[in-house]
């Protein structure tokens, strides 16, 4: 018997473990990736020759779901906890911003703003219903509960950095979930957030996950860009064409790519749900510009810095070996700058030399002994789509099902991920879920399946087990 054909758009950690248990199983899959290398946002480049990310990573001590993976792959001696650091730059100067005691000693606001700064995260990682979170926005709830001081300097500047021109639209949900996930991560023995880093980085896992679905026969394609998708109404299949005009045949097809990436893909089935559409399209998305660069200087003690001084030309600066040492780099550190910024801003276009230079200026500004002229290497990477954005009525107005108006095609992004925020443990359920989901499918025979548009917070990690609350529907054609 012919074994059936499942097709992946997109090889990111989602679509990387979908092919990695689909591998388990007798069926036949490609991987389209349009890149030259798998891993989505966790890829992994050489700098300096040694082995990073392109844009930092990292996992929290409940990311239970990449945690579950790394077991089953056997990675656990490759997987430490190392402490923190975390500091704000503000007015000209750095504050430690590691204990409740540091944000005593934050002068920039006054005694009683910093305890009710502090009491306000204390509420917040104690609170459990993010829905009546999802009705206000971040800076609404922010400036009526934390004051209008502890905003301004605080968290509007963050809002701004992360979120550009949506920073008054984001949802206190979001937020909410943010703040949990690094509580959460507390580890008392390391004395304050454990973050965990892989030896030889991220690529560990992306290669561990790769050897097995290249075992299985697993066509990878890179550099494949895909032009449209369509389902066949005489032989039930799905024809995915391809840029250039070549055409794969699959049974079922799962697309891993943004919104607004897939309503091209699909838009001749508009006319038979134009709500669909309009929910997928409305989906916002920030871009990231990320620059890593290797240099003898140390130039901080601080991992992460949240940069809250106006204007800005970047949101974050942190030291990678400030987290994880020098010993795997010869003595040498490792520092990465990060930007959200909209698709049309002049960092996504700018000459690489020239955005470096505006980053590596203002560096020097915040830490005057910073020699641009020592750094070894350096790598700066535009990614588009790196952020989307969760504003009020989210659920409701642009959350959809992983069922597409293309029958037999099934999209899972970040953007679905809701109400927790994109990170690469939510990429390993959701690869898994949506295998689940796919073999479902085709066992049932139907071209599609119910799910619920907001997944359960916590389900098995890995192992083929039926998906969540699935009901088969006679649908097929």
């Amino acid at each position: 018997m012919t074994k059936p054909r499942i097709g992946i758009i997109g090889g990111g950690l989602t679509g990387l473990t979908a092919a990695y248990q689909l591998a388990k199983e007798d069926v036949d899959v490609t991987l389209f990736e349009a890149s030259d290398r798998l891993g989505g946002l966790a890829a992994g480049y050489e700098l300096a020759g040694y082995r990073m990310e392109q844009a930092y990573h990292f996992l929290y001590k409940t990311d239970e779901f990449i945690l579950a993976m790394v077991d089953e792959l056997g990675l656990n001696d490759k997987l430490t906890y190392h402490k923190s650091s975390v500091s704000t730059y503000y007015g000209d100067r750095l504050y430690p911003m590691e204990s409740p005691i540091d944000l005593i000693r934050f002068t920039p606001i006054s005694f009683i703003d910093r305890i009710r700064a502090g009491l306000t995260v204390l509420w917040l990682q104690r609170e459990r219903n993010w829905r009546k979170l999802s009705k206000i926005t971040a800076l609404e709830w922010l400036r009526k509960y934390a004051g209008r001081a502890v905003t301004d300097v605080i968290w509007e500047p963050l809002l701004r950095g992360k979120f550009d021109r949506y920073y008054d639209k984001v949802t206190m949900s979001w937020l909410w979930g943010r703040v949990l996930q690094r509580v959460d991560s507390r580890d008392s023995k390391l004395g304050g957030e454990a973050l965990g880093y892989f030896d030889g980085g991220f690529k560990t896992v992306i290669d561990a996950l790769e050897a097995p679905v290249r075992a299985a026969g697993t066509d990878v394609r890179f550099n494949s860009f895909i032009d449209k998708i369509h389902h066949d109404e005489t032989s039930g299949k799905v024809v995915v064409t391809m840029k250039g005009g070549e055409e794969q045949v699959f049974d079922r097809v799962l697309t891993t790519v943004p919104s607004n990436v897939l309503a091209k893909m699909i838009a001749d089935y508009e006319s038979t749900d134009p709500t669909y559409f309009q929910k997928i399209r409305s989906v916002d998305y920030l871009d990231a510009a990320v620059l890593s660069f290797c240099t003898p200087q140390k130039i901080t003690d601080y991992y992460w810095h949240n940069i809250n001084t106006p204007n800005s030309p970047f949101v974050v600066f942190l030291s990678f070996t400030a987290l994880i040492g020098t010993e795997d780099f010869d003595g040498n550190h490792i520092y990465y700058i990060g930007d959200y910024v909209p698709p049309e801003h002049k960092y996504m276009s700018m000459p690489e030399e020239e955005l470096k230079a505006l980053w590596y200026a203002e560096l020097k500004k915040m830490f005057p002994d910073f020699d641009p002229g020592q750094i070894i290497d350096a790598g700066l990477f535009r990614m588009r789509n790196a952020q989307h954005i969760v504003d009020i009525g989210f659920e409701e107005n642009k959350l959809v099902p992983h069922e597409t108006p293309c029958p037999g095609v099934f999209m899972c992004n970040f953007s679905q991920i809701y109400p927790m925020d994109r990170g690469t443990n939510y990429a390993i359920r959701d690869g898994n879920r949506m295998a689940n989901m796919l073999l479902d499918s085709l066992a049932s025979g139907t071209t599609k399946v119910s799910t619920p548009t907001v997944p359960p917070l916590t389900m098995p990690a890995s192992g083929r087990k039926p998906a969540p609350e699935t009901l088969a529907e006679n649908t097929s054609k």
